[in-house]
């Protein structure tokens, strides 16, 4: 299937899901991908999404749409067994899979303005038909946004930037690179910054 086609599939799903008001917006996102990447997980996995509906238990803290596209991204790019391999070839996979979830927030920030719930429905007020009709878009266009991921990282693997991050907070301190913070991580080497 096209690329174009799996995106559109995904946005479709996901609104589908969402009309039938028997899934939050976490569980609609998730669903939507599992049922195109990972259909042979129990659908009952969804449940895990529960607790991020509304922000996190309608708190109004991050979208839940954007945590359920993270937890669908992980379905195909989860952390494996750390005893596989060396200790650092795990670490380094999991920089490279950091760096690919990292693409998903500020997609959605570009996309939406923003990744918390409560700014997102501000001017749409919670529970009113104007907000879920919102929020009908919102979960369409994440599910759109999580398999467009999903397909570039199948195209190019997980060659990923990361875009504003944690990490930054680490460069600035020690003047190393992000490259060379990565290292240290994979390594077991603890940044060279004295603890304030």
């Amino acid at each position: 299937m096209k690329s174009e086609a799996l995106i559109e599939k995904a946005k479709t799903s996901a609104h589908g899901i969402f009309m039938n008001k028997q899934a939050n917006c976490a569980e609609v996102v998730f669903e939507a991908i599992q049922e195109i990447v990972a259909n042979d997980f129990p659908r009952e996995v969804s449940r895990l999404m529960t607790p991020f509906g509304g922000g996190v238990g309608i708190s109004g803290a991050n979208c839940g749409a954007m945590l359920g596209g993270m937890a669908a991204l992980a379905l195909c790019y989860g952390r494996g067994d750390p005893h596989e391999n060396s200790l650092e070839n795990h670490r380094r996979h999991l920089w490279k899979t950091y760096a690919f979830y990292n693409q998903l927030p500020h997609r959605f920030r570009k996309r939406f303005g923003t990744i918390e719930c409560r700014d997102l429905i501000r001017s749409h007020i919670y529970g009113t038909r104007n907000c879920r009709e919102f929020c009908e878009n919102v979960v369409a266009e994440t599910a759109g946004l999580v398999m467009e991921l999903l397909i570039e990282a199948e195209e190019k693997g997980l060659n990923f930037g990361f875009k504003e991050s944690i990490l930054t907070q680490g460069a600035k301190a020690t003047g190393l690179t992000i490259e060379d913070l990565i290292d240290h991580k994979a390594k077991a080497i603890p940044f060279p910054i004295k603890d304030r």
